[in-house]
């Protein structure tokens, strides 16, 4: 297939883009919305925008000896994740049909077991700030022994990767941080307690030298994205592209922090290299650099499953130590997997690997699924009659699921997620006991 066609496909894709965002979302009155923010942060991005410059000359310094062969690979590596794209589009369709088979009513209950348990930890104030004070101890604990050891420094994921047995203990440090300091901030704007944009604040600093700034990132969208969807058109297209172009330099500039680089003059002069050809919206051309040294025998599950049992750690089961998706990734291009993390083949790379193109076509209809819902009720809680950001927020939380369907390599946030929503159960109960009051 000749580039020319690639490219006329990825405009029309495009194109389907907007007009289903000036449809549904700009003529509906709203200028952003999950829907597409989803669309485009998984597919339009990394995808259909980034299409022609994966081949650009610039991706020799990531590429090396691989670059002509990974250029080889990239036409099939866009048309498998255009047939993702598609199918996300018809799974976010599917919430319109009504069969009569009650298949609709059966999933949402379902999905709403992640926002219902989310209400729970966001019901009581003293839980929220007793959780928050322990996960400020816990990061003090791990962010001590890095420092112990390594020095001071802004990457304790670099320190984990040469440890691999504090790897474990990190992530489900940042994780349990994360999400306490985002339910404490959804909290805050509808209760206005103070209190909780102090732990919100307090963890956000803590996780500065956790070296991943998609941790930081995380406490703030979420809850940043249902403000923009409430204010409607109070909010221009201007004012929108500009705050997301911030909020993106600020990304970039803390993962250079991350690498020890302080200067802001270097990193503008690099910013369009950065985004361009860097490793933040490389989905499309690591699919095809994973494509191009693997072996062509599918790995039927094995990733997923390894997924599964993420709870164990990789220095204890020899089998996630094979099978985890950075795992693969990384001695499919020939790295040392202790050392590399992987790389990210996009929303549909990993269920290519596994299944082929029935794969691509059930992780798109599972992403459209699941992203459409989050759309819906954000909208209904997030309405000035019934305005409600922690129950809009409560909703946001299925990303999680969304983001481990699409990498598994964050299914363990799962498990994180699952045992916050337990402990809270367990605090709650304790709390009646006690009669305290929220």
């Amino acid at each position: 297939m000749s580039w020319n066609l690639l490219y006329f496909l990825d405009a029309l894709a495009i194109l389907a883009f907007v007009i289903s965002y000036y449809l549904t979302c700009y003529q509906q009155g709203y200028r952003i919305d999950f829907w597409h923010l989803q669309l485009f942060s998984t597919t339009v991005l990394p995808i259909l925008i980034m299409l022609p410059f994966s081949k650009n000359e610039m991706n020799r310094v990531v590429l090396g000896q691989d670059f002509p062969a990974t250029v080889e690979a990239l036409p099939f590596a866009f048309l498998a994740s255009l047939l993702g794209f598609f199918s996300m589009l018809l799974g976010g369709s599917l919430w319109r049909l009504k069969a009569g088979l009650g298949i609709r009513r059966a999933a949402g209950q379902v999905l709403d077991i992640v926002p219902r348990c989310s209400m729970m930890l966001m019901s009581s104030r003293h839980v929220l700030i007793f959780q928050a004070l322990l996960c400020f101890f816990l990061q003090i604990v791990i962010l001590s022994i890095y420092f112990s050891q390594a020095g001071f420094g802004f990457d304790l994921r670099e320190f984990t990767f040469a440890h691999p047995n504090f790897r474990p203990v990190a992530l489900l440090i940042s994780g349990y941080s994360v999400t306490i300091a985002s339910h404490c901030l959804a909290r805050y704007i509808d209760k206005k307690e103070k209190i909780l944009l102090a732990c919100t604040l307090l963890l956000s600093f803590g996780l500065l030298f956790f070296g991943a700034r998609s941790n930081i990132v995380t406490i703030y969208i979420a809850i940043l994205v249902c403000y923009l969807i409430k204010l409607r058109t109070r909010i221009g297209l201007f004012k929108l592209a500009s705050l997301i172009f911030v909020i993106l330099v600020i990304g970039l500039y803390l993962g250079n922090l991350r690498a020890g680089n302080y200067s802001v003059g270097a990193f503008f002069s690099t910013l369009a290299i950065a985004i361009l050809f860097g490793n933040n919206f490389s989905d499309l051309r690591e699919f095809a650099w994973v494509y191009a040294d693997w072996n062509h025998k599918f790995w039927v599950g094995k990733t997923y499953l390894a997924a599964l049992i993420s709870f164990v750690p990789r220095f204890v089961s020899e089998f996630r130590d094979t099978w985890g998706i950075g795992v693969v990734t990384s001695t499919t291009l020939g790295f040392d997997p202790h050392v590399h993390p992987g790389v990210r083949p996009g929303a549909f790379g990993e269920g290519y690997f596994n299944f082929g193109l029935p794969g691509v076509v059930a992780i798109g209809l599972l992403l459209g699924i699941i992203s459409r819902y989050i759309d819906i009720y954000t909208k209904k809680n997030l309405a000035p009659q019934r305005f409600s950001m922690m129950r809009a927020f409560a909703f946001t939380n299925l990303t999680i699921v969304t983001g481990a369907i699409a990498i598994t390599s964050s299914a363990s946030s799962l498990y994180v997620l699952g045992v916050i929503f337990l402990f809270t159960w367990v605090c709650r109960q304790v709390q009646r006991i006690f009669l305290i009051q929220n």
